[in-house]
């Protein structure tokens, strides 16, 4: 009896294997499989006068492949690529707007001037001047498409933020649920459910894509809780917490995204402190490349067109009047935060366009009395009004007027340049309104156009004329670019290294499968052979008369 019971284990052993080892073939292509391995162990046995028997071999349990450490290092990876690819889709869409030599607002502005040119030679050749009215046209046209690009870039990104939060939230109430059923699993059974921690890992590698998270897996039950980079807390056993997206209170624009705590209360996230995964990638975008190309575009349209407006302003048109404003310009608009208590209001305008910087202020109302307003740039730097007759706050080329009644703690936004690309239009309306002439030597003189054709070599923007600091901006992106890719390559190559470490250990390999079943059907066989032995046997003492 003690050899068919032998036999049986054996069978029974080899049985479960072909078992492990078919599941591993059938899943050798499923994503996020880790292949099983069947752990055999002795089964026991009896010492007697005449030695040690053992009772065979049984089934100790099914070995999921798994590296903790390598999974680590693999969501560490994945998370800074996944912040630099997100951020370089839409970094390239800038880099391929400027990247265009034949037709950009460098090419439109060195058109203006040959333009001007030809009515310098020309002054009262009808053609020339409106060849000129159409050169500032075809500018005005590209500032405009360009800011509108920047624009759309904004609002994709917004959008694909909030397409993160959604997924975040949709992977963390999973991880939370899974949490709970892989829990209850073990407590009924003692083991761990292999395709659920399958479905575990894949939802953390996918989590892990989207914003930077630190994993405490607990190995004996399974459970892991995640906290976010800053610390917060995103699952807990089976509880999940959430991230909000939703407009700015200061700048509807702008989307934003808050950590709800278990109370409901929305604590907007450090953007500056989030830099890797997709959603870090994005608010990078959008925050430091996005912001410095849009400042840059709209400080150039706004000088440009002070400028011209100002020259324009000093000479005579054809019929001997005064020129006039070339462009239309924006005034700089104070954006109310949602969350003001007062009705107040600020009404923006340019004292000198010249001065104005593409700098963002925040300005918050203290109280009545002469210092009644708090002005601060972005970092945090206090800036000191001078105060009109009227209550006019005067600073870096701008006149600030307080209207309506403001609530202590009030504040508003602004930043001189915003829109000044987008919102440029022609206030003249054909090139007769070109003030080529001087004040003195009638119309027909060209002095003012000179002045006009000076432009092109005046540095009206740091240090430099309009076509450097247009040629600033494309090189400042493409350098940015050509930085982001090579990090992007290298930890692209990082990623693929540990994922084939990875499936070094977790992955099915089909020969080494086919090679294990061969050998445990041998296994199976010989058992099989002791069995029929074991009968041949029985069925001989029960033939002894």
């Amino acid at each position: 009896m003690n050899l068919m019971y032998l036999a049986q284990s054996g069978l029974s052993s080899a049985q479960a294997a072909m078992n492990v080892i078919g599941n591993n073939l059938n899943n050798a292509m499923t994503p996020g499989y880790s292949r099983e391995n069947i752990i055999l162990g002795e089964s026991g046995g009896k010492t007697t006068n005449t030695g040690y028997f053992g009772y065979g071999a049984e089934v100790d349990g099914v070995q999921r492949a798994y590296d903790g450490f390598v999974n680590t290092q693999l969501r560490s990876a994945t998370t800074e690529n996944m912040g630099q690819s997100s951020r370089y889709e839409q970094f390239s869409q800038i880099d391929n707007m400027l990247g265009d030599d034949s037709n950009n607002i460098s090419v439109s502005l060195n058109s203006v001037f040959k333009a001007l040119e030809m009515v310098s030679s020309k002054p009262a050749d009808p053609a020339a001047r409106q060849g000129a009215f159409a050169q500032f046209q075809a500018t005005v046209y590209h500032f405009n498409a360009n800011s509108n690009t920047l624009d759309g870039l904004e609002k994709s990104t917004n959008t694909l933020i909030t397409q993160n939060v959604a997924d975040i939230n949709a992977d963390a109430k999973q991880l939370a649920k899974l949490n709970d059923e892989i829990g209850k699993i073990h407590g009924r059974t003692g083991d761990l459910p292999a395709d659920l921690l399958d479905q575990r890992d894949q939802l953390l590698s996918r989590l892990s894509e989207k914003v930077g998270i630190k994993v405490n897996e607990n190995t004996d039950n399974g459970r892991v809780d995640i906290t976010l980079s800053n610390g917060m807390p995103l699952v807990n056993g089976n509880r999940s917490y959430l991230l909000d997206a939703s407009p700015s209170a200061q700048d509807p624009s702008k989307t934003v995204v808050s950590y709800v705590d278990a109370s409901g209360n929305k604590m907007p996230f450090d953007e500056t402190r989030m830099t890797n995964g997709a959603l870090g990638g994005l608010f990078k975008f959008r925050n430091e490349d996005l912001t410095d190309a849009r400042n840059q575009l709209n400080q150039l349209a706004l000088q440009m067109a002070n400028k011209f407006n100002e020259v324009n302003a000093a000479g005579l048109d054809p019929k001997g009047q005064a020129g006039e404003k070339i462009f239309n310009i924006a005034d700089p608009v104070a954006l109310a935060n949602r969350e003001n208590t007062g009705n107040g209001a600020l009404n923006v305008t340019f004292t000198d366009a010249s001065k104005a910087q593409s700098e963002n202020y925040t300005l918050t109302f203290k109280g009545p009395g002469k210092t009644d307003w708090d002005v601060q740039t972005k970092d945090g730097k206090a800036i000191t009004p001078t105060v009109g007759v009227n209550g006019e706050l005067e600073f870096d080329g701008l006149s600030v007027k307080p209207q309506g009644t403001p609530q202590v703690g009030d504040n508003f936004t602004m930043n001189p340049v915003s829109g000044a690309a987008g919102k440029l239009s022609m206030k003249i309306t054909s090139g007769e309104q070109i003030a080529a002439a001087g004040q003195t030597g009638g119309q027909s003189n060209n002095e003012n156009i000179k002045d006009m054709l000076a432009i092109k070599n005046t540095r009206l923007i740091g240090n430099g004329t309009l076509i450097e600091a247009y040629s600033s901006l494309v090189s400042s992106v493409g350098s940015s670019m050509t930085a982001l890719k090579e990090d992007l390559s290298t930890s692209a190559k990082a990623c693929e290294s540990l994922v084939q470490q990875q499936q070094g250990i977790i992955g099915v390999d089909i020969n080494e499968e086919s090679i294990n079943l061969q050998m445990y059907t041998q296994f199976y066989q010989a058992n099989a052979q002791v069995l029929q032995t074991a009968n041949t046997l029985f069925d001989a003492l029960l033939n002894i008369r």
